[in-house]
């Protein structure tokens, strides 16, 4: 018999609000960053070192990339987490909290390209 993928979502409560979060944190700075960043016209700086100073420079087309691709590990993640919450429940909840990880360092992220901007 097989399961739903709402059933899992319904079913392993803890593991979907985690991976909620993940994509909170997610949607939360890419919406701040668009939000603070919409007046800035031209190029926007994406990384900044002490040492050699501005690395890399881009446009929110890039911004965007990032939020995509680490929505969509965000969502792979939850997928195989799902799959392993029945067998495995530990490394499930391990999955789980490296990708709020993963959302918390992208969204600390879209707030360092704020202040350097």
């Amino acid at each position: 018999m097989t399961v739903g993928i709402f059933e899992k979502i319904a079913k392993f409560k803890i593991t979907s609000a985690l991976f909620g979060a993940s994509f909170a944190l997610i949607l939360g700075g890419t919406l701040w960053a668009y939000g603070a960043l919409r007046s800035v016209k031209g190029l926007l700086i994406l990384h900044y070192s002490n040492t050699s100073g501005i690395d890399y420079i881009g446009s929110f087309e890039e911004l965007f990339k990032i939020s995509a691709i680490g929505a969509i590990a965000i969502c792979m993640n939850f997928i195989l987490a799902l799959e392993l919450e029945e067998r495995d429940m530990f490394l499930a909840r391990l999955l789980a909290g490296a990708s709020v990880f993963i959302g918390l360092l992208i969204f600390i992220g879209f707030a360092a390209i704020i202040s350097v901007n």
